[in-house]
């Protein structure tokens, strides 16, 4: 199997080191040539007990240089699809995709381009990238794939790899299985971002998991179709398999880089409104989010 990694943050990375130990073809496509170089002398995943180990695997800098007859896993933020996508669609053939974003933003983003076949996936593990090369590999979730005919014969290879430690599940609804893993965000990212408390200080401590609580309760209230396949134990499940993980949104305000407010909470807060629903503590919430980024990146 081939399969090209389009980002190498700490998902791509990881993603990129599972595939790698069950003797794939893996080319990262990153934007630094120092990263490609790193990336060359083996990809290193570091598990929970720091034990580590090394897989081979290609990087390159130009799009020209990557296989087309690959999956292309699209593991960048949603700022970055802007500059991804229409690069993509304009190489001559175009390969199959596999989307993994957080939020749900880039549904409509990924429209306004002549593709190849699409698909996406959610990832639920907790990942830290260490440095270029490196990733810890601190919580095992599912990586869910809404599945169709023409990725079921990826999806078998990928059940295979390891299904302890990189858990595949399949949803037949994209637009579900998309909205599932944005709610769970939305409960997880912004308060610990606001707060600066890895993922698990949520549920152990009581005051953050009171707050918690409610706004998973105001979330799910608010799309009660969900009710067959979200429900507060399992974002709190999330929690707690992340435990020691912090959110991408904490990393990014530590990192002093522009939060994915847009793409997550905006995005759930656009849908309650077209439905006519209520949400007052996420509207706060992203309220809290953009004046910290905006007097965060001033």
């Amino acid at each position: 199997m081939r399969f090209v990694v389009v980002g190498a943050g700490s998902i791509g990375l990881l993603i990129g080191s599972y595939l790698a130990q069950n003797k794939a073809d893996v080319t990262f496509w990153v934007r630094r040539e120092t990263q490609a170089t790193q990336l060359k002398q083996g990809l290193i995943r570091l598990d929970g007990s720091k034990a580590r180990t090394r897989f081979e695997v290609a990087a390159v800098t130009n799009m020209e240089d990557l296989p087309l007859d690959a999956l292309w896993i699209i593991a960048v933020k949603y700022d970055a699809l802007q500059e991804v996508l229409p690069a993509i669609s304009s190489l001559p053939r175009q390969p199959d995709l596999l989307f993994i974003q957080n939020g749900i933003g880039h549904l409509s983003l990924v429209d306004q381009f002549e593709l190849g076949h699409v698909s996406f996936a959610t990832v639920e593990h907790g990942a830290g990238r260490v440095d270029d090369r490196t990733v810890l590999h601190n919580g095992i979730g599912p990586i869910t794939i809404a599945v169709d005919e023409k990725n079921e014969q990826t999806i078998k290879w990928l059940e295979k790899i390891d299904p302890q430690c990189f858990p595949i599940q399949i949803q037949e609804n994209a637009e579900k299985l998309l909205l599932r893993k944005v709610l769970i965000n939305c409960a997880i990212n912004p308060l610990t971002a606001i707060l600066q408390v890895r993922n698990g200080q949520l549920t152990e401590n009581f005051h953050f998991y009171q707050l918690f609580r409610h706004l998973c309760e105001e979330l799910l209230t608010n799309f009660p179709e969900m009710e067959d396949m979200l429900t507060f134990e399992d974002i709190a499940l999330v929690c707690q398999r992340t435990a020691n993980n912090q959110s991408s949104m904490l990393v990014d305000r530590i990192k002093g880089n522009a939060m994915e407010i847009e793409t997550i909470v905006t995005a759930v807060l656009h849908k309650i409104e077209q439905r006519k629903g209520h949400a007052p503590i996420l509207k706060n919430l992203e309220m809290m989010l953009l004046g910290i980024n905006g007097s965060e990146e001033s």
